[in-house]
C-alpha cells in the first residue's frame, strides 16, 4: 500500500496491529480525512489476536522482511506523521518508529521496555519512587526448585505472571512451593503469548481487601488526561486463576477515582509516557493505597472505548484521533475533551465457566438484547463446541460479553445477574422463560 499524491493532503497515520480496539482508528481518522496505513505483525497472529490478514494491511514480515528500519524508510516515503500501537503485540515496533521518525510525537527517548515488558516496568516504578508491588524476575535460563521457591511463599500467596503477554494469560496465584515451581516452569520453558520467551515474574499479592481498577488515559505533549475509570469484579478460581466477571464504570467524582487518577499520572511519568492512549490496572484499598499491577501502552481492548463513548460521549481513542487531526490536519483541539462525565451507570459482563462445558444451544444476541438495559451483546461461542473452564480474560471473550446500562447501581446489578443467568441457561441447553 502506497499513499497516492491525492491522498497526501495531510500526513498519514500508521497503525501497527489494527486488531481489537486498534481497528477503531481507521474509520475515525477517515472522518477527518487523514490517510491511514495498516500494518500486521506475526506476533498478533501467534497470540491469537487475529486469525487472518487484516484487509488492506501490509505485513511486517512479508512486505518488510521483519525489518523495523525498512518500515521506517517506508514511513518516511509515505509522509507518516503519527504511529499508533493498535494492540499489545505492536507496542515495541511502534515505540521504535515513533522515536526514529522525524517529527513524529514520541515517548521519552532511550529504553522503551518499561512500556511493554513488565520486568522493566516495575523496575522503573521502583527507581522513580512510585509505590509498587515487590517483584522478582526469574530468567528463562534459570531453574527454580521447591527449596528456592519456599522463600517466596513463606508468608502469603504470591502472583506469578509472564514478563510479556496480554489478557491475563498465564497469570496465577500460588500458595505452595510446588505450585510456584510449576507456574514458573510453565512460563519459562515454552513460547509466550506472542511467541517470545518471557521471564517469569513473582510478585507480592496485593493484600485483601483488593479491588482492581482500570484507568484509560491519553497523553500528548507530556500532558496526561483520564478518559475513563472502571472497576473490575473478579474472583480466583479453584486453580488459582483470576476470572474476570464484570467491569463497571466509575464517575470521575466517585471515590476512589481521584486518588487512582493521581497515581496513574505518577505511573505514566515514571514509565516515560508522553504520547498515546494507554490503560493501566491498579489495585486499591484505603489502608495500602494504589499499586499498579499492569500497564498497556495502547488503548483498552475488547472494544471497551466504544462502550465508554456510548456512556460518556468520549474515550481515549476518540481523544487520540482528535489530537491526531489537530496535529496533522490543523483541526481545533477541544479544551474540554480531555475529561469525561458519567450520566448513566454501565457495565460489561464477561461470560465464563467453572468447569469444561459443551455449548448445547448457542445463545442468540437478539434475545439477550431484548432484556432491560442491554445495549450490546457479543456471542462468540459455537453450538456443539467444547469450552474449558475459564482461566483468563481471553477464555471469557471466547464465550462472549454483554454491555448493560441502568439508572442506578442496584438496577445495574439486577440486570447483570439476569443476563448472565439467561446466557448460562441457554448455553447449557436449558429453557428459560423471561418474566
Amino acid at each position: 500500500m502506497t499513499i497516492s499524491a491525492s491522498e497526501q493532503r495531510y500526513k498519514s497515520v500508521l497503525v501497527v496491529d489494527p486488531v481489537s480496539s486498534g481497528a477503531l482508528y481507521a474509520p475515525l481518522l477517515a472522518d477527518a480525512g487523514i490517510p491511514v496505513i495498516l500494518l500486521d505483525t506475526e506476533r498478533a497472529r501467534i497470540g491469537g489476536l487475529r486469525t487472518e490478514a487484516t484487509p488492506g494491511a501490509l505485513s511486517f514480515e512479508g512486505d518488510f522482511d521483519g525489518s523495523a528500519d525498512r518500515v521506517l524508510a517506508y514511513c518516511r516515503d509515505n509522509a507518516v506523521g503519527y504511529v499508533v500501537a493498535g494492540s499489545e503485540s505492536g507496542i515495541g515496533l511502534c515505540e521504535y518508529l515513533r522515536e526514529h521518525l522525524p517529527g513524529c510525537p514520541a515517548n521519552s527517548p532511550g529504553d522503551s521496555r518499561p512500556r511493554w515488558d513488565k520486568e522493566f516496568m516495575f523496575s522503573a516504578l521502583s527507581a522513580s519512587g512510585v509505590p509498587s508491588l515487590e517483584t522478582v524476575a526469574i530468567p528463562v535460563a534459570e531453574s527454580l526448585n521447591t527449596d528456592d521457591a519456599a522463600r517466596f511463599v513463606a508468608d502469603a500467596p504470591v502472583v506469578v505472571k509472564p514478563s510479556m503477554g496480554a489478557g491475563s494469560v498465564d497469570v496465577r496465584m500460588v500458595s505452595t512451593s510446588a505450585e510456584l515451581v510449576d507456574a514458573v516452569r510453565s512460563i519459562t520453558t515454552a513460547p509466550g503469548f506472542f511467541g517470545d520467551r518471557p521471564n517469569a515474574l513473582v510478585q507480592e499479592l496485593y493484600p485483601h481487601p483488593q479491588t482492581e481498577y482500570v484507568v484509560d488515559t491519553f497523553s500528548h505533549d507530556g500532558v496526561h488526561e483520564v478518559l475513563g475509570v472502571s472497576c473490575y469484579d473478579k474472583r480466583v478460581s479453584a486453580n488459582g486463576d483470576f476470572v474476570y466477571e464484570r467491569i463497571k464504570w466509575l464517575a470521575p467524582d466517585e471515590a476512589p477515582a481521584g486518588i487512582i487518577c493521581d497515581y496513574a499520572t505518577a505511573v505514566l511519568d515514571a514509565l516515560g509516557v508522553r504520547v498515546g492512549a494507554g490503560h493501566m490496572e491498579v489495585m486499591y484499598n484505603p489502608d495500602v493505597g494504589p499499586r499498579m499491577i499492569d500497564f498497556g501502552a495502547r488503548a483498552h481492548g475488547a472494544g471497551q472505548p466504544l462502550k465508554t463513548f456510548k456512556l460518556t460521549g468520549t474515550s481515549h481513542i476518540h481523544r487520540e484521533c482528535e489530537y491526531i487531526a489537530h496535529l496533522l490536519a490543523e483541526q481545533p483541539l477541544s479544551a474540554s475533551g480531555g475529561s469525561y462525565s458519567l450520566p448513566q451507570w454501565g457495565a460489561v459482563i464477561f461470560f465464563n465457566l467453572d468447569e469444561p462445558t459443551q455449548c448445547r444451544d448457542r445463545p442468540v444476541e437478539e434475545e439477550l438484547m431484548a432484556l432491560p438495559g442491554v445495549l450490546d451483546v457479543t456471542i462468540n461461542a459455537t453450538q456443539g463446541a467444547e469450552y474449558p473452564a475459564t482461566r483468563s480474560l481471553l477464555d471469557a471473550l471466547s464465550l462472549g460479553l454483554a454491555f448493560i446500562s441502568a439508572d442506578n447501581k442496584r438496577e445495574l446489578d439486577e440486570r447483570c445477574l439476569r443476563v448472565r443467568a439467561e446466557f448460562d441457561a441457554v448455553f447449557r441447553g436449558k429453557q428459560r422463560h423471561p418474566a
